[in-house]
């Protein structure tokens, strides 16, 4: 079982993002901590921590579901997710280009169990939440961002602004 360091604190920033306004941590022993050093993911302690400053955009959701899964109700794992999604991006954009590089195999399975691990590290951030998320919720945004999340771990412009 894990546990959050506190509730969020931040600061709405239009036109959808929200800056930390304090740090927010999560910590479980059942992280995949391997998967996630192997892209530059710090989890001292298997404790992963998005600090003050932090920019997200709490959950994904589409506007139209928010009826059914609104952002707030995953907001603190999602926040750690947004983390472990930036790191894996990061990564990818440091190592550059798969198709000439002699260690191509090597970062594709780093990445395909780092992204597992984030994903995981959502899943049990969610059972994890108090107020508690009813399972249903937890399952339809766990398995969203497995079916949907590889187009969140492709590089893109500004992920070095988010340090």
């Amino acid at each position: 079982m894990g546990k959050f360091n506190n509730k969020i604190e931040a600061e709405f920033t239009p036109p959808k993002a929200w800056v930390l306004s304090r740090a927010l941590s999560y910590q479980n022993d059942e992280t995949d901590v391997q998967a996630l050093e192997s892209v530059g993911v710090k989890c001292p302690a298997n404790k992963i921590t998005c600090k003050k400053g932090f920019k997200t955009d709490l959950a994904s959701t589409p506007k139209i579901l928010w009826n059914l899964i609104a952002p707030w109700d995953v907001a603190r794992a999602a926040i750690i997710h947004d983390l472990l999604y930036l790191r894996i991006r990061q990564y990818r954009s440091k190592e550059g280009s798969l198709d000439s590089h002699p260690h191509a195999n090597k970062i594709a399975n780093s990445v395909k169990s780092a992204k597992k691990a984030a994903d995981n590290v959502f899943l049990m951030a969610m059972q994890d939440a108090s107020p508690s998320v009813p399972s249903w919720k937890i399952y339809a945004a766990y398995y969203a961002v497995v079916a949907f999340g590889r187009w969140s771990i492709i590089p893109r412009e500004g992920d070095d602004d988010n340090m």
